[in-house]
């Protein structure tokens, strides 16, 4: 810990805290400018939880091991979330078989990132409810077609992953050690099993259906997250910029969106229109696509940079990166604005003007706490991005 205190005077005293001896003591360590001396003395044990801690000395000053914004908040990033509660669990006892199947769904549930399954979920139910007009359409028969649709979206978002954890072990040993497969959690035959499992489920789910377009879309899902990860002549498509973000939009606009829309279309008797609000909708989020990879790229620079795989974050910096990525926000917010405004429901006019305009704001003011050099500080930003996409989708069911 001396390492990272830098004293604000020459001399000094510090009181450091060390583990207490097998007689319960705590030897204190008092450092001088000349000196290092210990002394023992019985007092009262307690761990320290906390890792802000102030040093009063001539001056004062603050060791921080995180990053925090101007008002002093610390938000929780996803693995951090993650590696608590799983060192929370580790330090309970694992030897009944209840704990280890507990362990194992957590790990598993981390393995997912929640965080973008939840986006997922709620862009896929955002498609699916664009065709409905009246609540008649509401029947037993939309609702389970639509849990197909979103059972068979989550199999491919975690297909998706599997290959980038498959395929990405020697970048994530830079960038992400705490993921499963990196931490040794899971291993490299249970990712495999985890992929074989959803393309066996993802198939008979497009069988229990009939639909030629649930087909369609497996059919992009699986090729855009096989191509973007796997590493074979003419695939690994991430390490081109311009490949990567194709792909990216792709998997969105026909993978997520467009099949979905027609396939539920089809499931409540309509004929196939592509709508005002469907093309907005897979613009938008295509565009938000294109931000995500921008963002995403940007605490991975470093395992990117070592394994050769190319990004903007690479080629222009990680500022000039961040900056293009929150142009593109505002453009989306603005043509949001735009698209708004010409609803034909007054009530849509005012709430999707409102909404992206406040959503545009919070990106703004967010920005400006942001350092793109920090790491747990640009993962915080993009982290943002997936809550606000998922507002962003709502939206889109006011215009019409």
């Amino acid at each position: 810990m001396e390492a990272l205190l830098k004293p604000v005077s020459s001399t000094f005293s510090l009181q450091k805290y060390s583990p207490p001896d097998a007689r319960g003591k705590m030897l204190n360590c008092f450092l001088t400018r000349d000196s290092l001396c210990f002394t023992a003395r019985k007092i009262p044990v307690s761990s320290p939880h906390d890792i802000h801690r102030k040093w009063n000395v001539k001056k004062s000053f603050k060791l921080s091991a995180l990053a925090s914004n101007d008002e002093g908040y610390i938000e929780k990033l996803p693995h951090e979330k993650y590696m608590s509660a799983n060192n929370e669990l580790s330090s309970k006892r694992v030897d009944g078989y209840p704990n280890l199947i507990l362990k194992k769904l957590k790990t598993f549930y981390q393995f997912c990132r929640p965080y973008a399954l939840m986006g997922i979920e709620i862009v896929t139910l955002s498609v699916a409810f664009l065709p409905v007009r009246s609540i008649a359409d509401l029947s037993p028969t939309f609702f389970v077609e639509v849990l197909l649709v979103m059972a068979m979206q989550t199999l491919n978002h975690i297909y998706i992953i599997a290959m980038n954890e498959l395929f990405d072990v020697e970048i994530d040993k830079i960038n992400k050690q705490y993921l499963p497969l990196v931490s040794r959690e899971l291993s490299t035959r249970d990712v495999v099993v985890i992929a074989f499992l959803d393309i066996i489920l993802s198939i008979g789910i497009v069988l229990m259906s009939k639909s030629p377009t649930l087909l369609a879309a497996l059919v992009v899902n699986f090729i855009c997250g096989t191509g973007y990860s796997v590493n074979l002549p003419f695939l690994r498509w991430k390490k081109h910029p311009l490949l990567a973000i194709s792909t990216t939009v792709a998997g969105c606009a026909f993978g997520v969106h467009i099949f979905n829309f027609i396939h539920i279309q089809k499931v409540l008797g309509r004929p196939n229109l592509i709508t005002k609000s469907l093309i907005f909708q897979t613009t938008m989020m295509s565009l938000y696509t294109i931000v995500g990879v921008i963002l995403k790229d940007i605490p991975d620079i470093d395992g990117d940079r070592a394994n050769g795989i190319d990004t903007l974050s690479i080629r222009f910096g990680e500022e000039r990166a961040f900056a293009i990525g929150l142009n593109v926000l505002f453009a989306i917010h603005g043509l949001g604005m735009i698209v708004g405004a010409s609803s034909s429901l007054w009530f849509g006019k005012i709430i999707t003007v409102l909404g992206h305009l406040t959503l545009a704001l919070v990106y703004w003011q967010r920005s400006r706490q942001i350092d793109p050099k920090n790491k747990s500080s640009a993962q915080s930003f993009y982290m943002l991005l997936w809550k606000l996409a998922s507002i962003s989708n709502l939206l889109t069911h006011f215009i019409r």
